[in-house]
């Protein structure tokens, strides 16, 4: 089955690029919308607590960044990765109106650069189907996970995740695009 995002990051990578420099300024508007659902859920399912340790991998503008940040407080951290050097400019420009200085932004296509086991909450929002190397980025993940941390996901890809997470990590439970998975040791 053709995939048309990879179609068009392979064969059309300037227009694609530039479709993402324009998404970087209508995202927020669009997240401030369908955000509160999605923190609905983190609140459902107690995702966020303060004092942890949370990565926001593919955190785009920051919406949940900043969100996360609040909810750690100062005792916790927040890192925000992204591969586009201006979705984190926004970022660290929105954590300082914010006050927020519990906030580190990571430049990476796939590899976190964190030690291993040391984070509590993974967070990936509408950014794993976006991602080629689905699988080497979960393995990334499952090495810097704590061993009883969560990897939560919300995308449209819902179960179709299952087919890169088999032995990293067990779905443990699932509400509609958010999937919450333990890791695997």
């Amino acid at each position: 089955m053709l995939d048309i995002e990879r179609l068009l990051e392979e064969k059309m990578n300037p227009l694609y690029r530039a479709h993402y420099a324009l998404w970087v300024h209508w995202w927020p508007l669009w997240r401030s919308i369908s955000g509160r659902s999605i923190m609905r859920q983190w609140e459902e399912h107690n995702l966020v607590q303060e004092g942890q340790t949370f990565l926001d991998y593919g955190c785009g503008t920051g919406d949940f960044t900043l969100q996360a940040a609040k909810k750690v407080s100062q005792t916790g951290k927040v890192y925000a990765l992204d591969y586009f050097p201006r979705q984190l400019e926004i970022v660290t420009q929105r954590s300082a109106r914010a006050g927020l200085a519990n906030i580190e932004t990571i430049h990476s296509t796939n590899k976190t650069g964190l030690p291993d086991e040391s984070v509590d909450v993974i967070w990936m929002c509408d950014v794993l189907h976006e991602i080629k190397e689905r699988r080497a980025v979960l393995s990334e993940l499952h090495r810097v996970l704590k061993r009883d941390g969560t990897l939560a996901l919300h995308d449209g890809m819902r179960e179709k995740a299952l087919d890169y997470t088999a032995d990293l990590f067990s779905l443990t439970l699932r509400d509609n695009k958010f999937l919450r998975f333990a890791k695997i040791s």
